[in-house]
């Protein structure tokens, strides 16, 4: 899909789960880079700052969609306006972030947790879910209910789902 084939939107049309693991600072182009991933996994010292009205910018690549579907317009439009720093344990709070860990931990959560899906999901299952999420933002809830309802009836006939009830 075209809305996907941006500079960093593309991370959004890939069938697997990405991961952003932040333990540092999230700025400029980093900014939406992070929001693209899937999931944000941030250890306590993570800092994210939009600076772009500081430098007279505007919000970049893609970041004025990304940021309010996250946290909302009115907490997008105060870190945009204020460029104010916020550190990993707000960003949990606010919604950029998925997961706040002791930054010794990141990456190990991390990988355990892609371990799991990996060994208890089916992956067509992860790829149509992730294709569901995205395009939907872009729906109505009755198109994307009846949606569901067909790529559910074509999911009953696949072998992951006998190997997921069995």
């Amino acid at each position: 899909v075209d809305d996907y084939a941006g500079r960093f939107t593309y991370l959004m049309a890939i069938d697997k789960p990405i991961i952003a693991a932040v333990n540092g600072p999230v700025a400029g182009m980093a900014f939406p880079f992070a929001l693209c991933c899937d999931l944000r996994v941030v250890a306590p010292q993570a800092l994210f700052v939009t600076s772009f009205a500081q430098r007279g910018l505007i919000a970049e690549w893609g970041l004025s969609w990304l940021l309010p579907r996250l946290v909302g317009p009115g907490v997008a439009l105060d870190l945009l306006f204020s460029s104010r720093r916020v550190g990993g344990e707000e960003a949990h709070r606010l919604g950029l972030a998925n997961y706040l860990v002791p930054g010794d931990e990141l990456l190990p959560f991390c990988r355990e947790y892609v371990e799991n899906i990996a060994t208890s999901c089916s992956p067509t299952s992860l790829a149509i879910i992730k294709r569901q999420v995205y395009t939907q933002l872009h729906r109505g809830l009755g198109e994307a209910e009846l949606d569901s309802q067909r790529l559910m009836l074509e999911s009953f006939k696949r072998v992951d789902f006998r190997e997921g009830v069995t």
